[in-house]
């Protein structure tokens, strides 16, 4: 656990708490009340920073409870002290913010679809502990109304995660008691080791692709893309599904859309070929929906290499400016990150068919181009770090990527 140091804005009236920045992984943000903003590290879990609005009553309850009472003295003394001396974090609490952050960020990369309720489930079980009431009760709400009466039968992670959710609510104990007793547990599937599986079958696209596709980088940015209207892939690689022609005049880029999307918003969307060097538009194409994808294809007069580099891109609607090369590396190392980091808790509904030896190769080679894209960014301590030794935390995988819906 790490200690963070207090220092006072005058200018926003906000005390900023900051500790050890965060690693190749990125940060997972949390708003827990009005007035606080905190900041953890997705891979090992520690608190990166908060940002406190100094006359909030909620705020100062929330860090007496997360620093114990000499955080009020810093709250109290912010403006008038240059010295504000550290602050150690409560290690329970903490780690319960950090759970939820981390889930939190999981969520709308995740293949799973982020209205499951077996995500608000596990939300309002990690909100609770972390004493968010009325967090837990509005996710344990919408957890009960998704899952509904009918019989289900899920991985015991899963039945007692509905459970305590059903337990907070304020529904009838007529209603949580049919919900409960309908969620039964059932062994999942145990991985035919077979050749082929998900989870195998993407790190072979991924090592082909980079060898027949130099210089042509892609990401579906969520920062750029319509909220929700994609199902992101297992990595970054298979996010978007890009092929080029024999001759390279055209390449063909598929995306598979999330469950219910809006056939106007699939209109809206374009994907563009950037050079980001130069902050121009190479070439676009307006998608079209096939079935559960979405289709483009772009013409290009040139070879699409011919550019130092060039980056397939989606946005919603048009006018988007073209990020700088650093921006672009910086968001796909982290989403590589990301991709690494499910891998190593090895999701068995997202991939029913993939062994664990199947998601240690994905989680290797995704850490791996975790580096090489931070390196690419001009941050040669992350890209170490991304490859450093370290212990993926002891925790399971989220239990909506458990259950695999």
């Amino acid at each position: 656990m790490n200690d963070l140091i207090p220092s006072y804005e005058p200018e926003t009236g906000q005390v900023i708490l900051d500790g050890t920045p965060a690693g190749p992984a990125g940060e997972a943000a949390l708003s827990p009340v009005a007035g606080v903003e905190l900041a953890f590290d997705r891979a090992d879990g520690h608190l990166v920073r908060g940002i406190v609005e100094a006359d909030s009553a909620a705020a100062a309850t929330l860090l007496a409870r997360l620093f114990g009472p000499v955080a009020l003295g810093v709250l109290s003394d912010a403006g008038h002290s240059a010295d504000l001396g550290s602050l150690s974090p409560q290690a329970g609490l903490c780690a319960a913010l950090s759970a939820l952050a981390r889930l939190d960020a999981a969520r709308p990369t995740s293949p799973v679809p982020a209205g499951s309720p077996w995500w608000a489930a596990e939300a309002a079980v990690l909100a609770e502990r972390a004493g968010l009431h009325a967090r837990a009760l509005a996710e344990a709400g919408r957890a009960v109304d998704g899952l509904g009466t009918d019989r289900l039968a899920v991985p015991v992670q899963a039945v007692e995660t509905a459970r305590a959710a059903a337990a907070i609510t304020g529904v009838g104990p007529g209603t949580a008691r049919r919900l409960t007793e309908g969620i039964v547990v059932a062994q999942p599937p145990s991985p035919s080791g077979a050749p082929g599986g998900e989870v195998a079958a993407e790190v072979e696209r991924m090592e082909k692709d980079s060898i027949e596709m130099p210089g042509l980088h892609w990401m579906l940015d969520p920062g750029l893309a319509a909220a929700g209207l994609f199902r992101p892939g297992l990595s970054p690689h298979s996010d978007l599904l890009v092929r080029r022609d024999g001759n390279g005049g055209r390449v063909l880029v598929r995306a598979t859309l999330a469950s219910g999307a809006d056939r106007a918003a699939v209109g809206r969307s374009r994907v563009r070929l950037v050079d980001p060097a130069e902050r121009r538009v190479l070439a676009q194409a307006g998608f079209g929906r096939v079935g559960s994808q979405a289709r483009a294809e772009l013409a290009i007069r040139f070879p699409p290499d011919e550019p130092k580099q060039a980056w397939l891109e989606v946005v919603e609607g048009d006018g988007r400016p073209v990020l700088s090369a650093k921006v672009h590396w910086i968001r796909r190392a982290l989403r590589w990150a990301d991709a690494a980091l499910r891998a190593e808790r090895a999701p068995a509904g997202i991939a029913p068919r993939s062994t664990t030896e199947d998601w240690a190769a994905l989680a290797a080679l995704a850490w791996e181009r975790c580096r090489r894209d931070w390196a690419a960014a001009g941050d040669p301590g992350r890209a170490a770090a991304a490859l450093g030794s370290r212990t993926p935390l002891p925790e399971p995988a989220c239990v909506a990527e458990i259950v695999g819906e």
